[in-house]
């Protein structure tokens, strides 16, 4: 047997590959301890006493947003799975594709704030950081201001060009009857989302401050509200253009209402005034918004052109069982793209205030967090995946084995790296992200034109995955771990 001294000295060797005693009892020490911290978590959640500092404030809001964004997230599916034969069985197949195409370019539009979401987020928690409300409260009345710009051009947008976006996105349809009602519901839709749009910043107050528990609550509110009115439209014989109306409609009732809220009963000294518009503050917010944007263009390009790339070389049946296949392995980092909105600005305020310890530590439960729940549900899913998706969607739908293998590489390699770029996000080190998100855009979508002529599916989501590995992954380490030794000389000059 060996002594303590001798303990800390030796190694066991195994053939052809050294294993230090000490690592390897450190790692399952960090593997056992997660027991004790899910409990101290879970405590958190559920707890109703005031934070007894900082941290555990942090620590509280970032659990519970992420413990209501998964409620929000199966609440969703649940009226998705009540919703979608409902409306099937009233529109029909033509109808149904039109309000499904509809809803997508509304998403899509939705995220056209040039990336002031994400630089608000920042500057929001870092005014409050420094007790700064006044500095709050004008950055609020500036945003909305500026959202309201976009949101008044999209609203003329609607009512000017309605016809001519329903016959480029629409061109197909014959029935003259259907031709005029898609026109109105595309109207009537853009509309709404013009006046809804300065109301999207709720959303960012509540997660500049930590609470997006409350917004996920509004979220599911609005989900009711949607089933509400379908269920309406179906009883009262309404058409696709009611439909529109009614749920769109409803979301945006929920959105004023969650507005009014907020700066009525929650934070009322964010309330916005338009003698509080500062175009200093909309300056600032442009000048990290546009590298936000740059990044998010990045992220959608990287996300939404393997089925373009698949339809347009191998043909549209061939996208199903790679779409289908992509879909269940999202699965596998859902937690973390669920917290990713409440660590962010968690990180930020700790930053602000100078607390880099609480971020270091954070950091590395969530990377240990991240690692091993992603590692456990891809191999599940790398096992059993193929008859999954077999019993979920049918026989056509399930992909070749290296598809599966190049999936599991894909969330592993992502659930790491939502780590890191969550932390440069909140710290506003975006520059590199911008240039090596770009490059990586690129060589993403040369590498699956590439592969997927020679190797199929399987090359588009092995371009996704050599292409970040070469130019994505490496980079944004480098830069976190560089942030982090600027923390650690600054904590220890303080």
């Amino acid at each position: 047997m060996l002594d303590a001294q001798g303990f800390r000295k030796n190694r066991m060797e195994l053939p052809g590959w050294p294993v230090d005693l000490r690592a390897v009892l450190r790692e399952c020490a960090i593997i056992g301890g997660l027991i004790p911290s899910l409990r101290r978590w879970i405590g958190l959640t559920l707890s109703r006493r005031s934070p007894q500092d900082q941290g555990e404030r942090r620590a509280r809001g970032i659990l519970q947003g992420t413990a209501f964004g998964l409620a929000a997230r199966i609440f969703e599916i649940l009226v998705t799975i009540a919703s979608v034969p409902l409306t099937v069985g009233y529109l029909g197949t033509e109808r149904y594709g039109a309000w499904v195409t509809i809803v997508s370019v509304l998403l899509f539009l939705s995220s056209t704030d040039f990336g002031l979401a994400g630089s608000l987020t920042n500057a929001l928690a870092r005014a409050d950081a420094g007790g700064a409300r006044d500095v709050g409260q004008r950055y609020v009345s500036s945003a909305i201001f500026v959202f309201s710009l976009i949101g008044l051009a999209i609203l003329a947008v609607g009512i000017a060009f309605s016809p001519h976006i329903a016959a480029f996105l629409f061109p197909a349809l014959h029935s003259p009857g259907l031709r005029t009602e898609v026109v109105i519901a595309v109207a009537i839709a853009l509309v709404i989302l013009g006046l809804n749009f300065p109301l999207l910043i709720t959303e960012r107050v509540l997660a500049a401050h930590q609470e997006n528990s409350f917004a996920h609550v509004w979220h599911m509110a609005g989900s009711i509200g949607n089933l509400v009115a379908l269920l309406a439209v179906i009883w009262f014989h309404g058409g696709l253009w009611l439909l529109v109306l009614a749920c769109f409609g409803l979301r945006l009732a929920t959105s004023f209402a969650s507005a009014i809220w907020l700066f009525t009963s929650r934070r009322p000294w964010l309330r916005p005034r338009l003698a509080s518009v500062d175009p200093a503050l909309a300056k600032n917010l442009f000048a990290d918004g546009w590298k936000f944007f740059v990044i998010n263009i990045g992220w959608v390009i990287n996300s939404q052109t393997d089925n373009v790339v698949i339809a347009h070389y191998l043909g549209p049946a061939q996208v199903t069982p790679y779409a289908v296949t992509f879909g269940l392995f999202m699965a596998a980092t859902l937690l973390q793209t669920i917290a990713y909105p409440s660590l962010w600005p968690a990180y930020t305020e700790a930053y602000a205030r100078g607390d880099y310890g609480w971020i270091r530590r954070t950091m590395r439960s969530n990377l240990i967090f991240s690692s091993i729940t992603t590692l456990t549900l891809v191999t599940v899913l790398t096992i059993f995946g193929r008859e999954i998706i077999r019993l979920w969607a049918g026989p056509g739908a399930v992909p070749p084995f290296p598809v599966i293998v190049w999936m599991a590489a894909w969330r592993l390699m992502l659930s790491t790296l939502l780590v890191g770029s969550c932390l440069l996000n909140a710290t506003g080190h975006l520059k590199g992200m911008t240039i090596y998100g770009t490059i990586t855009a690129l060589l993403n979508l040369l590498f699956s034109i590439f592969l997927v002529q020679r190797f199929g599916i399987t090359g588009v989501i092995a371009g996704t995955v050599i292409a970040f590995a070469l130019a994505n992954y490496i980079p944004t380490f480098i830069e976190v771990r560089n942030v982090l030794r600027k923390m650690s000389v600054r904590a220890a000059a303080q």
